[in-house]
């Protein structure tokens, strides 16, 4: 595999903001938030301490993503993680996430799902939108807040 190969194929599964990168003059730029703590989990991140380096572990990672019926589905949100002693994590997460609105979680994920149509299936911006509205009992959740 030739280096400029093997650059690529890391950017694309390592770099937080690859995705983003490449839809960039239609949705907002992903807040980044921090986080530290004691042993923290969540999808994405190694559930086993065995994993980690002993003393200090880097680890960056893109969208999570998979494929199920024919269209890609948001899995993590991309991160940047040091773990020191496989204890002490610190992460800065990049979504979407606002604490004063309730569905902002639902509002991230549509949104990253919306990108990932935009890049795999050549969705229009507005195609993505419509495909990426839920429907709740106080009416429509729609990723706009998130687009130019």
């Amino acid at each position: 595999m030739k280096l400029k190969d093997k650059i690529k194929l890391w950017n694309e599964y390592h770099n937080p903001l690859y995705h983003w990168w490449k839809v960039r003059k239609e949705f907002k730029r992903p807040k980044c938030h921090f986080i530290f703590g004691k042993n923290l989990w969540w999808f994405g991140l190694y559930i086993n301490k065995n994993f980690y380096n002993k003393f200090i572990h880097f680890r960056m990672s893109s969208v999570g993503y998979k494929w199920k019926w024919d269209e890609p589905r948001h899995e993590w949100d991309p991160f940047i993680q040091i773990c020191l002693f496989q204890t002490y994590h610190f992460i800065w997460v990049f979504n979407w996430i606002n604490k004063n609105d309730k569905n902002s979680s639902i509002k991230n994920m549509a949104t990253w799902e919306a990108i990932l149509r935009r890049i795999f299936l050549n969705d229009t911006l507005q195609e993505s939108i419509e495909k990426n509205t839920w429907h709740d009992s106080e009416g429509n959740i729609t990723i706009h807040d998130n687009v130019k």
